[in-house]
């Protein structure tokens, strides 16, 4: 997925990933970074590599959602032959598919795939990746390909929540997170419910203040006298 650079009336706002990584505790990433250079690898290429695997899954998901809905032929896109090569995206996305159609079984009905949306109100933007209605509850779901699912995931959702109700009528009730693993067979469907969602918007809140400031704060300090 290429780069997205949020603009509202001529102005670039961060994006939500921006804001969340400016004060991410960056301990894990060290550690693996090291562990990387041990195994005599480039960290810059590894994480290349995880962020392909990412978009990959996400474009594969994109294109499976999109061609299902409109009762499309399957696989006649050159992107899915290509991406499909790669034996970890392939796990990935086997794991969606089992997962998806299962779970589209159920009265369901997709609003969306990957959406961008600014929020005129907190000044910030972002792509959605899937809002669904499903059993006449609006549901928004995040993918993800990590080893775990983190609280910066949690606070992502409420902020996209935020753009699309700032957008829509629609009034989000849950947001889930699917995780499908990149190096073993396991996935991870975790639910969170409007209480949890609105506890991470308030953090969330805090953070796009902070990023604001930081920004001031380093350029005051890099002014001369």
């Amino acid at each position: 997925m290429a780069h997205i650079t949020y603009k509202l009336k001529n102005k670039v706002v961060p994006s939500v990933t921006t804001i969340l990584s400016r004060f991410k505790n960056s301990t894990g990433l060290i550690i693996w970074a090291n562990n990387l250079g041990l195994e005599g690898k480039k960290y810059h290429n590894e994480l290349n590599k995880a962020a392909n695997i990412g978009s990959d899954l996400h474009e594969l998901a994109q294109l499976y959602i999109e061609d299902s809905k409109h009762d499309r032929p399957l696989y006649q896109k050159n992107f899915y032959n290509e991406a499909l090569q790669d034996p970890i995206v392939l796990n990935c996305f086997n794991k969606f598919l089992s997962w998806w159609n299962e779970y589209k079984q159920e009265n369901l009905e997709v609003i969306f795939c990957e959406k961008s949306f600014i929020s005129k109100k907190f000044l910030y933007g972002g792509t959605a990746d899937l809002l669904i209605k499903k059993n006449n509850e609006y549901v928004l779901v995040d993918f993800k390909t990590s080893k775990s699912i983190y609280p910066d995931y949690l606070i992502q959702g409420s902020a996209y929540k935020q753009m699309i109700e700032e957008k829509h009528d629609y009034k989000i009730n849950k947001f889930l997170i699917a995780r499908f693993g990149k190096e073993t067979d396991d996935f991870e469907i975790k639910e969170f419910s409007l209480d949890k969602i609105k506890t991470a918007f308030d953090y969330f809140k805090i953070l796009r203040k902070a990023f604001d400031l930081d920004k001031k704060l380093t350029k005051l300090t890099k002014e001369s006298k």
